[in-house]
């Protein structure tokens, strides 16, 4: 079905597809089970988790997922595939581990810093819609966590964490720099 787009069309349409496809069922699954209660580090809140909030993430986690199709999909970068695969799966193993046991670790911030680092660092910049997305996802996000629930501490540490998830992915590109020579 899409073989016979080129690349520059393709690599788009696969990536955001799969950042709205994700979206999208995110939204059905939480109208279907409901919205969690606000946890802050300290305590949980009598309110609900909007919308706004809980379904805004899964664009910028699907356009990751998508970036991993991709990668497959055109067999480029198979090391990096994979290492951006894993990454990812982790990635969401701690964040959802958060509605499971009480973290003190915001899994929204998690996977932001973990999206905003892999777009600057490893796109380069070079897709600016991609981390225009997730710095406008990052300020919903410090809207809820750190002026309306007053919770800077899941905020911080999960940043934290979402980088040191990314490092080794840094490493790696780092690695791949020094040895072909590239810039």
């Amino acid at each position: 079905m899409l073989t016979n787009l080129k690349p520059s069309i393709k690599e788009p349409l696969i990536v955001y597809g799969t950042g709205l496809i994700i979206t999208v069922l995110s939204g059905i699954f939480f109208s279907i089970r409901g919205y969690p209660l606000v946890t802050t580090a300290t305590e949980t809140l009598n309110i609900i988790s909007p919308p706004s909030y809980m379904i805004s993430i899964f664009l910028p986690y699907g356009i990751l997922i998508g970036e991993v199709i991709w990668l497959w999909n055109e067999k480029k970068e198979r090391n990096f595939y994979i290492l951006l695969l894993i990454e990812c799966i982790i990635v969401a193993i701690f964040s959802f581990t958060r509605y499971i046991i009480s973290i003190p670790f915001s899994g929204h911030t998690i996977i932001l810093f973990f999206y905003l680092s892999h777009q600057a660092i490893s796109n380069r910049f070079h897709l600016p819609l991609r981390f225009l997305i997730g710095i406008i996802v990052l300020i919903i996000t410090m809207i809820y966590k750190i002026i309306l629930w007053n919770d800077p501490i899941t905020f911080l540490l999960g940043a934290l964490l979402g980088i040191v998830l990314w490092l080794p992915e840094f490493l790696y590109q780092r690695k791949k720099v020094l040895v072909s020579g590239e810039t």
